[in-house]
């Protein structure tokens, strides 16, 4: 069972204006918008797997903030933001035992170092922040992403079949699974619909 941190509720609305702050308001790939999905992932998957809210929203508000320096530190963001969510925490005289929590989490959720996520409440945040690269949405995103380097079909589906695909077997809950396998199936619609109108990205 999980520990209660209900005792995080009163600063939660300190790590929401931090956090803003930290996030671009418009539709990017790692803005606001896509904090406000990964919650709503979250929530859903809480409501089937259970875990302490608060201490899942605290991850899932602060686990991208160290984006905005990844490119200037050349480093991982989850290991930004976990710092720079550490350093905040610590001024608002978090419990080392909170931190230690709230820093798993935002380190577990990581695709690119490979994040294992050993709490519930980290395994949550993590599978609600995958499923947003996943469905619709997620193809949104690839395009996005793709687009924004100047590239085209051929590296959507690279990126789809290199990692989009692969996110499904990297969800740790069975709620999540669900979830994850509906979106995956519609990312390969969308790629059989490419073969069938081109043969030129096959």
């Amino acid at each position: 069972m999980s520990e209660n941190f209900d005792h995080l509720i009163p600063f939660i609305p300190k790590i929401k204006e931090y956090a803003k702050e930290q996030y671009p308001e418009f539709e990017g790939l790692h803005g606001l918008p896509h904090i406000k999905r990964v919650l709503q992932n979250a929530r859903r998957i809480h409501a089937h797997e259970g875990g302490s809210w608060p201490l899942i929203e605290c991850i899932i508000w602060l686990h991208d903030i160290g984006r905005i320096d990844e490119e200037k530190k050349k480093k991982n963001h989850a290991i930004l933001s976990a710092k720079s969510a550490g350093d905040f925490l610590k001024s608002l005289d978090f419990s080392s035992q909170d931190i230690q929590e709230i820093r798993h989490g935002i380190l577990g959720h990581s695709y690119s170092m490979g994040g294992k996520p050993q709490t519930l409440e980290a395994r949550i945040a993590s599978d609600a922040d995958k499923l947003d690269a996943l469905g619709a949405v997620g193809l949104f995103r690839v395009c996005a992403y793709q687009g924004q380097k100047g590239f085209g079909i051929t590296e959507v589906i690279a990126h789809i079949n290199e990692k989009i695909l692969k996110l499904e077997s990297r969800i740790f809950l069975d709620y999540s699974k669900g979830l994850a396998l509906e979106r995956s199936s519609f990312i390969l619609e969308f790629k059989k619909k490419i073969k069938e109108e081109t043969t030129e990205y096959f």
